[in-house]
């Protein structure tokens, strides 16, 4: 192909956005630095179709909103690599999440070539491409861009339309392009870029010590720690370590010289800073109990329990090796743990596992086999071994498909 059309103009971006938008498709990529910033600083925007690469340039201070409500847009399908960070980048420019995503690396993921792979992996395995990453940490923001920034922009999207339809094409082939869309739905929730703060507590390397007044301090110091970055357009790290906070919510002090002892925390000699901290322990700590976040409590295991999770993981791991679909991305250790809690009453609401696309694969199969009317089965050790779930049927044990 040859070299990409850099567009640092208002007209041609909106010319460009109105042939793509009857195109209804088109494949994206970004090029962003936030090393010191909160806020993420867009560089480049990389879009390929089959006729060409285009490459906008932020920097050129263009308005780049007809671009992201192309991406809102569900009559367009917006195929990414990976694209979490950069449907992140349209809910900031224009308050709304993507729609109609396609996300190769989640569609691989269903075809059988691992789940997560790299754009430069992938793109060998699905279209037979290399794809070099030399300049990675390069400064993106520098104008003008060089040969090489250049080359490396568009190689991140160059191939991404035929990797598209041939992965697009084998999901319809196989029958699962339905399951495929039901993942890439979840772009299309605000709460995954921002989730609130009650489920980020359990993020927190050290909030299992802390007790339920502990996590309710915890909750108003992230509340305010990202305020004050927004703010300052920092880093979270930058101003406050999560280990901080934690240690904070744990001895909830009361005076600005508890707070000086803390290491790690050079804003003790702030005062303004170190006000702010002790009104919101304080006014934190006058919080109901009802309303503090629930602490937590190491589960207590049942003697099979432990077995019986390894024997759900040993199921799992076959069905996907026999059916092509990656582990990773199908469930974790925790999520197969959710499906025993869920049987033994310890959890209400129905788990991941046992919704979707992933109760129609192996889920259903899961809870039959833990009330005992499936049996698991070893056979063709050693040449070809498979774990075989059988049905039973009037005293008969029959063989089921695990799809």
């Amino acid at each position: 192909m040859d070299r990409a059309e850099i567009v640092t103009q208002q007209k041609p971006l909106v010319s460009y956005c109105e042939q793509w938008h009857c195109t209804g498709w088109l494949a994206f990529d970004t090029e962003f630095i936030r090393d010191e910033t909160y806020e993420a600083a867009l560089c480049l925007v990389q879009v390929a179709t089959d006729e060409k690469v285009v490459l906008i340039d932020p920097v050129a201070k263009l308005d780049l909103s007809p671009f992201w409500e192309l991406i809102a847009d569900p009559q367009v399908t917006a195929v990414v690599h990976a694209g979490k960070e950069d449907f992140e980048l349209c809910l900031r420019a224009i308050g709304r999440p993507p729609r109609n995503v396609f996300d190769v690396q989640i569609a691989a993921g269903f075809l059988g070539y691992g789940y997560p792979l790299s754009l430069s992996r992938l793109a060998a395995e699905v279209v037979g491409r290399k794809i070099g990453k030399a300049q990675t940490l390069t400064d993106w923001l520098r104008r003008p861009l060089t040969d090489a920034q250049i080359r490396y922009a568009v190689e991140d999207v160059v191939h991404l339309p035929q990797m598209y339809r041939r992965l697009r094409g084998e999901l319809e082939r196989r029958g699962r392009l339905s399951w495929a869309l039901e993942e890439f739905a979840r772009f299309e929730d605000p709460q995954l870029y921002e989730p609130p703060v009650r489920e980020r507590l359990s993020r927190l390397k050290g909030t299992k010590r802390l007790d339920g007044l502990g996590l309710a301090v915890l909750e108003r110091l992230i509340e305010w720690r990202d305020r004050w970055a927004r703010q300052k357009n920092r880093p979270l790290r930058a101003l406050m370590r999560d280990d901080v906070l934690v240690e904070i919510a744990r001895r909830r002090p009361r005076r600005a010289s508890d707070l000086e002892v803390l290491r790690g925390f050079p804003q003790a000699r702030n005062p303004k800073v170190v006000r702010e901290l002790l009104a919101l322990i304080e006014e934190a700590s006058q919080t109901p109990p009802e309303k503090w976040p629930t602490p937590y409590k190491p589960p207590k295991e049942a003697p099979m329990s432990e077995i019986m999770l390894d024997i759900l993981s040993a199921v799992t791991r076959a069905a996907c090796e026999e059916h092509q679909v990656s582990h990773e991305l199908l469930c974790t250790t925790q999520r197969l743990r959710e499906v025993l809690d869920y049987r033994a009453g310890l959890l209400l609401e129905r788990p991941l596992m046992l919704r979707g696309w992933r109760e129609q694969f192996i889920g259903r199969r899961l809870l039959e086999l833990l009330d005992g009317h499936n049996e698991l089965h070893i056979c063709g050790w050693p040449e070809k071994p498979r774990l075989q779930l059988v049905t039973r049927r009037s005293d008969k044990a029959v063989p089921e498909q695990v799809t």
